[in-house]
């Protein structure tokens, strides 16, 4: 499951002095890996400018699912520092697509400087410029773990007040809430309700709603064909001009709803807590997936209502409309005709279709991308273990 899948150093040419640090980034599949295979090309050149020039910084990237076997945030950088013994890395930061939580606040950060490792949610840092945020956070970071793994330092004179402060200033608004007692450890969480909803946010944004409209094909393709049916429909081009944009807008809010519906139906995305403790993540999981799809759909929507109305004023005459209309028609009337049409394509054409392929699942529930993890990561493991016997 856990392959390397690229390096770059950056630094000054080696000699005299000069010193490398490996800083390798342990990363989720899907987004985190995406977002890492970014990080890897432009890090090097930050880190030296804005850490230490002196330093050559040697980037590696892996990918696993260590939140697959370890949902703990307390036994996550223990599980981190784990794995990324068996490596070269002097330093390692964890990416993961999984919202942590730290009692009813967001973790956006875990810090252990005695194991070098960190761990970052990206969920918690938000829907916008998330590549920018978590590459200004991993820089941080490393300029902390750095400070640890540098040899000639005496571990004693490390002053953990200081760069705790320089880290939360740069992660604002944040708080420092949690060190655990004999380590030198930190953990950085946003603020109750704010951080909250900005979690709430950065998981859709972590599930790339966007790109579900490639997993629809199927969908895609039927929710086409019956709009372009009743776009030269005469009883749809009179139901368009009576409607008003209210009864508009709830065709297009219920036939949302019902693909939805159907959607998580169909390949049971739908989480249940199994205790109390639960209830809080399972909420999230399953805003998370509703909010993904609907946005899915709203894209896919939106491409088939251009469609529509290019349709519609390519073929539809005007005299063919004012026979049917009993006057001129209007700009209007293609727009609330092509609007009507893709409402009613929504239902009739794409109510029993859903999401074609597994990946596209998996981008869109938090739930079912864990649970396939797991398995993945048990198969891997049987796997290895029939090979060693």
């Amino acid at each position: 499951m856990a392959d390397i899948d690229q390096r770059r150093s950056s630094g000054s040419p080696i000699g005299g002095d000069q010193r490398t640090l490996v800083v390798g980034l342990l990363t989720d599949p899907d987004t985190p890996a995406e977002i890492a295979a970014k990080l890897i090309d432009d890090l090097p050149d930050v880190l030296a400018a804005r850490v230490d020039s002196g330093i050559v910084w040697d980037l590696r990237t892996m990918t696993h699912p260590v939140t697959a076997s370890v949902q703990d945030p307390e036994e996550m950088l223990g599980a981190v520092a784990d794995y990324t013994a068996h490596t070269e890395w002097d330093i390692g930061v964890y990416l993961t697509d999984l919202p942590m939580q730290h009692s009813d606040r967001p973790i956006l950060v875990d810090l252990d400087l005695d194991r070098r490792v960190a761990g970052l949610s990206l969920p918690g840092f938000g829907p916008f410029l998330q590549h920018q945020k978590v590459r200004n956070a991993v820089v941080r970071l490393v300029a902390d773990l750095a400070e640890i793994a540098d040899a000639g330092l005496d571990r004693g004179a490390h002053h953990p007040g200081r760069t705790g402060r320089a880290a939360a200033r740069h992660l604002q608004p944040v708080h420092v809430v949690h060190t655990e007692q004999g380590r030198h450890t930190r953990r950085y969480v946003t603020t109750r309700w704010r951080g909250r909803a900005r979690l709430l946010a950065g998981m859709v944004r972590t599930n790339q709603p966007w790109r579900l409209v490639i997993g629809m094909r199927t969908a895609l393709a039927a929710v086409l064909g019956t709009s372009a049916y009743l776009t030269i429909t005469s009883t749809i081009w009179l139901l368009s001009t009576q409607l008003g944009v209210g009864k508009l807008v709830l065709v297009t809010v219920v036939s949302v709803a019902l693909m939805v519906a159907w959607i998580v139906g169909a390949h049971h995305l739908w989480e249940r807590a199994r205790d109390a403790s639960e209830r809080e993540e399972t909420f999230l999981y399953n805003a998370s997936t509703v909010l993904t799809l609907s946005i899915g759909i709203l894209v896919m929507s939106a491409a088939v209502y251009v469609l529509a109305l290019l349709g519609s004023l390519f073929l539809l005459e005007p005299p063919l409309l004012s026979s049917s209309l009993g006057r001129p028609p209007e700009l209007a009337d293609h727009l609330m005709l092509a609007w009507l049409a893709t409402g009613l394509a929504t239902v009739a054409g794409a109510l029993g279709s859903g999401l074609d392929s597994e990946d596209a699942v998996r981008r869109a529930a938090y739930g079912y991308r864990e649970r396939q993890r797991r398995d993945e990561l048990g198969q891997d493991n049987e796997t290895t273990e029939n090979s060693s016997s």
